[in-house]
């Protein structure tokens, strides 16, 4: 996503002839909805990392051993 990027959606419902600002809008929800859900995405990865990764003392726990 760059200055100069035309994104498919937006460029489509301009050659279809709809208001560019429309389109623009559209666009910038749409974006804003790819970072939502990549934010939370990557925090409920995080959080299920350091469920496994640490023990209830919040120390580093020695998973390798757990996978023998």
């Amino acid at each position: 996503m760059g200055l100069v990027s035309l994104p498919g959606m937006m460029t489509g419902q301009i050659l279809a002839g709809a208001n560019p600002i429309d389109a623009i809008r559209y666009q910038i929800v749409i974006i804003f909805a790819q970072a939502a859900g990549v934010a939370i995405a990557t925090m409920g990865i995080v959080m299920l990392a350091f469920l496994v990764l640490f023990n209830r003392d919040h120390q580093l726990a020695d998973v390798l051993h757990k996978l023998d």
